[in-house]
């Protein structure tokens, strides 16, 4: 493989060579004078001045060695006095393989996001989606008619009216999604999560299932922190026996959606913090895609871990 070759790779997995993170890694290496021994703070710091022929503040060198050493490029041994860094073949490589494993998961994500758009825009009738266009054009309501909903404001719209409006004492409402959008910051729940849970006080039944794209451990601390602004209602919600929420126990890559009983579905063709595409789906137009996504829903929820009961827990002791 050229050099060139490998850093194009190296940039498509997010390692940019010119970097400042990089360039405390080159000067790790050089004042190690390679893979042979450990090194200390300022040594680091000696070596930096000569490779940038810039000074660089304490707090500044700090953050990219924790970002290292995070990303496990570099191992830090914190019993001597002073701290010692050092780069092996084996750390880095390991390294390397982390991050292409989370960049293929990624665009695995991505790839499955766009192969069910195509699929869904293959099936349009275009003379329906014109009729549709003039319809909401002209305030006419869709009815039972599917749709591809475009615009991050007008997917939350969607949501509300058709499911968190729609819905009414007795319905089911499902919401599948994948729990990498918190990790990647979803950040605090919003007019959309908040008007789906006030539908418990109706007697509607909300159920939440979050499924881990690759192993890894979600936190309760996570999902609380999505679930800040929403904790007086989502618990308020939670005491009516309508509202819970799982976590699946294993990685699945799946469809991410909101569902009313078996009669209808949004499907969000992205797996964005804001998802701006979206596909309104009833039953008439595609049971099929509908009874699949609900029966995917229940068999992860059989099995799923309920995190409802968890957060209750760490309300009730003060840790939220």
């Amino acid at each position: 493989m050229t050099g060139r070759k490998s850093i194009e790779i190296l940039t498509k997995l997010g390692v940019d060579m010119n970097s400042s993170q990089m360039m405390v890694f080159k000067a790790i290496i050089t004042a190690a004078n390679g893979l042979s021994r450990s090194v200390t703070y300022k040594e680091i710091v000696d070596a930096i001045k000569k490779i940038a022929d810039k000074k660089y503040t304490k707090a500044y060198v700090y953050r990219q060695l924790s970002s290292l050493e995070k990303e496990g490029f570099i191992v830090v041994d914190a019993i001597q006095h002073p701290k010692r860094y050092s780069i092996s073949e084996s750390t880095l490589s390991s390294a390397l393989a982390r991050k292409s494993q989370h960049t293929l998961s990624e665009l695995k994500s991505k790839h499955q996001a766009i192969t069910r758009q195509l699929k869904l825009l293959e099936t349009v009738d275009p003379e329906e989606l014109a009729i549709t266009a003039y319809n909401t054009l002209v305030g006419i309501s869709p009815g039972s008619e599917s749709t591809i909903i475009e615009g991050i404001e007008n997917v939350r719209s969607t949501v509300i009216r058709e499911f968190a409006d729609g819905a009414k004492p007795g319905d089911y409402v499902r919401v599948l999604a994948p729990a990498s959008t918190i990790a990647e910051g979803l950040g605090p729940g919003g007019m959309t999560e908040l008007r789906i849970i006030q539908g418990a006080s109706k007697g509607v039944k909300v159920h939440g299932m979050l499924t881990p794209f690759q192993q890894q451990e979600m936190s309760t601390e996570l999902i609380a922190g999505f679930l800040k602004t929403l904790s007086g209602p989502f618990f308020e919600a939670v005491n009516t026996g309508n509202v819970k929420v799982k976590l699946a126990r294993e990685p699945v890559q799946t469809y991410r959606m909101v569902s009313l009983n078996n009669d209808k579905m949004l499907l969000y063709l992205t797996h964005a913090k804001e998802s701006d595409v979206a596909a309104l789906i009833h039953r008439g137009k595609n049971a099929g895609l509908i009874d699949d996504a609900v029966s995917t829903f229940d068999r992860l929820w059989e099995n799923g871990v309920d995190i409802a009961e968890i957060l209750a827990k760490m309300m009730n002791s003060g840790k939220m």
